[in-house]
């Protein structure tokens, strides 16, 4: 008896340092979405635009050291570049000219609403030109956001203004007032229509409304039936009384109007052009969707 109780007296040491090295449990959490960090580099310059500025189609990527073997280009690929206007040393940036495959709007109008803004840009990275020989430029990809093509047009490359990012802060579920500049998202990064935190969106309001690099826009959706999505509008058909009421209300819609909107996402700023803005999705407390309505934060109308 002896034995065992000094043998457990010299392994209690042992097992309570063991227990120490223990990492904490995890808790499981509810949280409904969580803020992502500040804008990185690729978050600013892979964005991508919609813009009416016309790019010089002869400035184009021909092929790269390897074709046709290879197709696709990216970082550290050495490429050949056509057209005019090149010197050695300088910095280039890489766009594509965009098209949805799929064919199918998100919304009624959307087709019409990003053509009244512009043209849809991807940005695929960054070049520095190494040499010129005869008509062809030599240049070295020196940043990737994507495989680069033969055809994606070559433009002078600009530094981006920082961001201040306000990081956490307060959300408002219910918006007291209307934001003074409004727009709605006709469009996102890759053609993806269902959307959170760190997704790009392209707004329907650019410099011609005061929008400015580092704004922030907030998503929002009112309750009025007559300004509901398409799905929205099938659970309104839907009873919405108990058989056990005593006196159930006939038609509560009837009231939805009159509902404060609700904010969905907070998003900020990363891009502007004369007619849209290009935007980082930093907050949601639920799924976002394009053609949502936006509001640009600060400014409230009273």
């Amino acid at each position: 008896m002896r034995k065992a109780a000094l043998l457990l007296a010299l392994c209690a040491p042992f097992v309570f340092s063991q227990q120490e090295l223990l990492p904490a449990p995890i808790r499981a959490t509810t949280n409904l979405a969580e803020r992502v960090a500040a804008p990185s580099y690729s978050d600013m310059y892979c964005a991508g635009f919609i813009t009416k500025a016309a790019f010089a189609r002869d400035n184009d990527i021909v092929g790269g050291a390897e074709s046709p073997d290879q197709t696709q280009f990216q970082q550290g690929d050495t490429l050949f570049l056509e057209g005019s206007g090149y010197q050695e040393g300088s910095r280039l940036a890489v766009v594509r000219e965009l098209h949805d495959p799929n064919r199918k709007s998100v919304f009624v109008g959307q087709e019409t609403a990003i053509s009244e803004l512009g043209q849809p840009y991807a940005e695929l990275g960054r070049l520095r030109v190494t040499a010129i020989r005869g008509k062809t430029a030599i240049a070295v990809v020196e940043f990737s956001c994507s495989a680069m093509v033969a055809g994606d047009l070559v433009v002078p490359f600009q530094e981006k203004p920082p961001l201040a990012y306000r990081g956490k802060t307060a959300f408002v579920r219910f918006p007291a007032n209307p934001g003074s500049v409004s727009g709605r998202i006709v469009l996102a990064k890759d053609f993806d229509y269902i959307l959170g935190t760190s997704q790009k969106v392209y707004i329907s309001a650019g410099a011609d409304k005061g929008v400015k690099v580092g704004d922030y826009f907030r998503a929002v959706r009112n309750y009025d039936p007559a300004k509901m999505g398409e799905v929205d509008t099938l659970s309104i058909k839907v009873p919405q009384s108990e058989e056990t009421q005593k006196y159930p209300v006939a038609s509560p819609q009837a009231k939805y109007a009159e509902l404060p909107q609700r904010a969905l996402a907070e998003m900020i700023v990363l891009n502007v052009t004369p007619t849209s803005s290009t935007a980082m999705i930093t907050y949601a407390v639920e799924s976002v969707t394009v053609g949502e309505m936006v509001e640009l934060e600060g400014g409230e109308k009273q």
